[in-house]
């Protein structure tokens, strides 16, 4: 009672912390968890666990630019914050939990948008993009996006974003948009900055093109072996290796560049692959088994987890309401320093 009783009360300066805080935004997309996932954020964020004091979240919220089915969007939530657990979040180490049961998120994203011109979120890359992908439901959701995605970091003061280059546009579009508002009503919110994977961008099957579920060219980590062989048998390699006796170009082929994350051995499967000593299908059958063995003990941590009812749910919903009084406190202060409220 007393720590929601002190969060209503405006403070100078944001709660202090005891370690610089993380955040991560994690779309509650269907299907399983895919290598992409995984090593371009997943890994990342779950290392940070022990050095920060680390936030996820399931941006539900953001999911309905695109998906407008109520089912779909809680499935598809449950289902990857049970990946999540199963892949290594701790509950007592870190906070994990839903965006849409912290509502304060919608209410701060409108307070920053009065400071943000629309001409920012009208030439961020997400916008274009779903303008491009979706031209039947370019929805205001999808504009206003960036804004509710800066809320999201900026309500907890997050110092830190877990993302692939890919991402960088849009975290500093909410480096700006935190700055404008300090600009105008006084220094309070920290400026996030990006943490960086060491593989930004993975190559789905296809070997062009990120891997992406809307794409079809996953290599679904958590699925069960023989559909994880199945996805690997089918990536393309060395397109001008034509015969298993030609020398292979390790670093151009896909499949060659994987196993720089699943092995301390690379080197020498990469020269096996220049000398001929070994062929395409040889490397990803050796990659597919990497894979299968690597992520073995997730695969049952998730079908352990999934017989436990109510266990996902209730992970969920603790983290929010540990988070209550930290979001109702950053709310305090901005609307005190807008002038909103009686005094």
């Amino acid at each position: 009672m007393s720590a929601l009783s002190s969060a209503q009360q405006p403070s100078a300066s944001p709660p202090a912390l005891t370690r610089d805080r993380v955040f991560t935004g994690i779309q509650p997309s269907a299907g399983l968890p895919h290598l992409g996932n995984y090593l371009g954020m997943l890994r990342q964020a779950v290392a940070m666990q022990d050095r920060y004091e680390a936030i996820y979240c399931i941006v539900d919220y953001h999911a309905l630019t695109s998906i407008h089915d109520g089912t779909v969007i809680r499935r598809n939530g449950y289902q990857m914050a049970l990946s999540w657990l199963a892949l290594g979040f701790d509950p007592d180490r870190a906070i994990l939990f839903r965006q849409s049961d912290r509502p304060e998120h919608v209410e701060l994203a409108y307070l920053l948008s009065t400071v943000v011109p629309v001409s920012w979120v009208e030439r961020t890359p997400s916008f274009k993009e779903k303008r491009r992908d979706q031209p039947q439901d370019v929805n205001h959701a999808l504009l206003t996006y960036p804004i509710l995605q800066a809320a999201d970091i900026a309500i907890y003061n997050a110092r830190y974003v877990p993302v692939g280059k890919d991402q960088t546009a849009h975290l500093e579009l909410s480096r700006e948009i935190v700055r404008a508002w300090n600009a105008r009503y006084g220094e309070y919110f920290v400026e996030p900055e990006a943490v960086f994977t060491d593989s930004p961008i993975v190559k789905g099957t296809d070997g062009l093109k990120k891997m992406s579920k809307s794409l079809g060219n996953v290599i679904e980590i958590l699925a069960e072996p023989d559909v994880i062989r199945k996805q690997v048998m089918r990536m393309v390699t060395d397109t001008q290796r034509i015969l298993r006796t030609d020398p292979g170009r390790p670093e151009v082929c896909n499949v060659c560049q994987l196993h720089r994350f699943l092995g301390d051995d690379y080197e020498s499967i990469w020269d096996g692959e220049r000398s001929a000593r070994t062929g395409c299908v040889d490397t990803k059958r050796l990659l597919a088994d990497r894979i299968i063995a690597f992520f073995a003990e997730a695969r049952e941590r998730r079908q352990e987890l999934a017989a436990r009812p109510g266990y996902v749910d209730e992970v969920l919903r603790a983290g929010a309401d540990r988070l209550a009084p930290l979001a109702r406190q950053t709310l305090a202060e901005c609307r005190e320093r807008m002038g909103l409220g009686g005094r």
